[in-house]
């Protein structure tokens, strides 16, 4: 069964609170685009028009990106040259809230990188820069080191491989029972066609063709893939195979009975990092006490949403409860003023907070669990779609409110939820008259919207400190 919105948003939370270290290939993905309208006279290729040029994280630094945007604090370690690719990719991720970056310098190779040439959305050209020899004995002790100073602090480790040189076997195997000695989970996306490399490991993550190069599978059916599967697992210890089957979906098998997750059908924009997100996303979900199975429902969604997105993308916590199916919805104000009235006969404490929440995020998720921490229940008003207009430019929002206003429903500790259309939430508080109103840290106390109701009412007026580094904004421009 497919996740419902209250039980995603339960999940994103539960992430919020976890951490995990990835170490693997770091690389640089650029992205040139343009248009092409003619041919060359030198050669029959297209001539491309260059009108736009971005660069993102890519390999395991796409995987570390997608961790921080599901609000999981990751570490990330791996190679890089000394080099502006290097430099680059530094500070790409240097904007990534949630982040510790710990590379290590390889001055005798180029930091990898991938440079796609788009015509629209046409991959016409991928040109690599890279170096794929195994690292010297110098940098595993070096990456081995950083991964034994923060592997206490983690919930799970993530060994994303790109076959670059990083993850040499020695490594990959001394990680692994480094790991386990601290009975910590090692998910491994793996290109080596040996999988005795990563012996021992929790999940492996092949899509199937590098399943195919790693046995003498020949059949394209379930349960050949689960024979195989079940082979591969008995003679390397390793727990689970969740192998990836394209437009067919999932299928793991291994120690967790078999299990066949079909695709969820989206119109197809770019697979570039589809790989990196489901990994990431198996990962953050198993580091938040997730089954296999709903693991695997997680990573399923969040595949499908990134597809759909032009270049190495990532996703968010309300593009995530957006694809989900929800029965809540936002109240009236005069529904929800009078559900206040019977929480006040109970005597609850009722808070109130307010915001536009576009494109939900790890700092709006800390900013309403930290407002429902100091009441019993808690209501929260969201900006109209022309109030955000009017508020932020007309680009914005991304979500109507509608969309908005669910998934703030969705989560756990929100209690009721209303759409304003005025620029201030002044009349809903005065409608509600709630025993604390609360908001953000940039907010003086007395500068608040509603600040002498509630006061006079006998009230609180409290700020909360904000999660630096998240925005909507910054979503937006990534």
């Amino acid at each position: 069964m497919m996740f419902d919105a209250s039980k995603a948003a339960a999940l994103l939370d539960a992430m919020c609170h976890k951490s995990v270290l990835v170490i693997g290939d770091l690389m640089l993905d650029r992205f040139i685009d343009g248009q092409v309208e003619r041919i060359s006279p030198e050669a029959p290729v297209p001539v491309l028009s260059k009108t736009t040029t971005m660069a993102m994280p890519g390999g395991a630094a796409n995987v570390a990106r997608n961790l921080c945007h599901l609000g999981v604090k990751t570490i990330l370690t791996g190679i890089t040259g000394q080099d502006d690719a290097g430099r680059a990719l530094a500070e790409e991720l240097s904007a990534v809230a949630g982040l510790l970056y710990q590379p290590v310098m390889d001055k005798a190779r180029p930091t990898t990188t991938k440079t796609r040439f788009r015509a629209g959305a046409q991959q016409i050209l991928r040109v690599d820069d890279e170096v794929k020899d195994d690292i010297a004995p110098d940098l595993e002790a070096a990456l081995l080191d950083i991964v034994e100073t923060h592997l206490s602090q983690c919930d799970i480790v993530v060994l994303s491989d790109y076959a670059k040189g990083c993850l040499t076997t020695t490594l990959t195997q001394a990680i692994i029972k480094l790991a386990k000695s601290h009975q910590k989970q090692v998910i491994a996306d793996p290109k080596s066609h040996d999988f005795g490399k990563y012996q021992g490991a929790s999940l492996l993550t092949p899509n199937l063709s590098e399943l195919k190069q790693a046995t003498q599978l020949q059949s394209d059916s379930n349960d050949d893939i689960t024979a195989a599967v079940s082979d591969l697992c008995h003679r390397h210890q390793i727990d689970n195979i969740l192998t990836t089957l394209s437009a067919r979906g999932m299928l793991l098998a291994g120690t967790a009975p078999a299990h066949h997750l079909p695709t969820i059908a989206k119109d197809v924009f770019d697979v570039s990092g589809a790989g990196d997100t489901v990994v990431a996303s198996l990962a953050a979900a198993r580091a938040a006490d997730a089954s296999y199975n709903e693991a695997m429902q997680f990573a399923t969604i969040a595949a499908g949403i990134v597809v759909s997105k032009p270049g190495t993308a990532s996703l968010t916590a309300g593009e995530f409860l957006t694809a989900c199916p929800s029965d809540k919805s936002p109240l009236t104000v005069t529904d929800a003023a009078a559900l206040c009235e019977k929480w006040r006969a109970e005597t609850a404490i009722i808070g109130f907070t307010n915001g536009c929440f576009d494109l939900l995020h790890p700092g709006h998720l800390y900013a309403l669990r930290e407002a429902a921490k100091g009441c019993d229940r808690l209501i929260v008003a969201v900006n109209s779609d022309d109030s955000v207009k009017r508020l932020k430019g007309p680009t914005r929002p991304s979500q109507p409110d509608s969309v908005r206003a669910t998934n703030i429903a969705a989560l756990p500790f929100v209690d009721a939820v209303v759409i304003f259309e005025e620029d201030t939430p002044l009349s809903v508080i005065e409608a509600m008259t709630p025993d604390r109103l609360i908001k953000g840290g940039d907010y003086k106390a007395e500068d608040i919207v509603g600040y002498d109701h509630v006061i006079k009412n006998g009230g609180q007026v409290v700020t909360i400190p904000l999660l630096e580094g998240h925005s909507t904004t910054a979503i937006l421009q990534d």
